[in-house]
């Protein structure tokens, strides 16, 4: 199927994600998150983060999510998917944002480069992300659905800022992500690390 713009794409995404997840938290954190997307960019009125662009990247981002991390490297060898030697060594959690990604270049024709980013490193963030990347990084992990998030009772005080300091708020969660990742004595991911890095000297 080739997508012959986002309107199409996005139907065939929502259509996707209700096949491949019928019912549970992956079918609720995906369309929370989109929906949330969608509603940052428009508040945000930024001509390279448009509503649509963040509404499908919202659909897309998780669309590898259940896939176990051995049949996930299966997919990524057998098509050829561009992924970095970091994320393919740790694997887990990393493998399935490049596995979307391609999805939709490969099998939807989506061509804006800014959208296959945005669902390419929202687990990670990276050096001169954009507002569309951080929009998806940031609400990815705000949305309410994801109960994990319990012990953090800020969260819905971080939400509030997001349509008027998105800066602030991803630095933030870049810095909550890097603490828990070295809580859990796992090893960090250097697009983290430079996003974190890159946001300091911007301070």
């Amino acid at each position: 199927m080739r997508a012959n713009n986002l309107d199409e794409a996005i139907e065939h995404l929502e259509l996707e994600v209700k096949k491949r997840f019928p019912k549970g938290k992956l079918l609720k954190h995906t369309f929370s998150v989109a929906q949330t997307c969608r509603e940052t960019a428009q508040c945000l009125g930024r001509p390279d983060a448009t509503p649509r662009a963040a509404y499908l990247a919202g659909l897309a981002h998780d669309l590898f999510k259940d896939r176990r991390p051995e049949n996930l490297r299966e997919l990524i060898r057998k098509e050829s998917i561009p992924i970095d030697q970091h994320s393919w060594r740790l694997g887990g959690g990393l493998l399935h944002a490049p596995a979307a990604a391609h999805y939709l270049w490969k099998r939807l024709g989506i061509r804006d480069t800014n959208i296959i980013s945005t669902v390419y490193y929202h687990t990670t963030g990276r050096v001169g992300a954009s507002i569309l990347e951080r929009i998806l990084f940031c609400v990815d992990y705000l949305d309410p659905s994801r109960i994990m998030r319990g012990s953090e009772p800020d969260l819905p005080l971080l939400r509030e800022q997001l349509n008027h300091s998105l800066n602030e708020v991803y630095r933030e969660i870049i810095g909550r992500k890097l603490k828990y990742t070295l809580l859990k004595k796992r090893k960090l991911h250097p697009n983290g690390i430079a996003a974190w890095n890159e946001l300091c000297v911007q301070k």
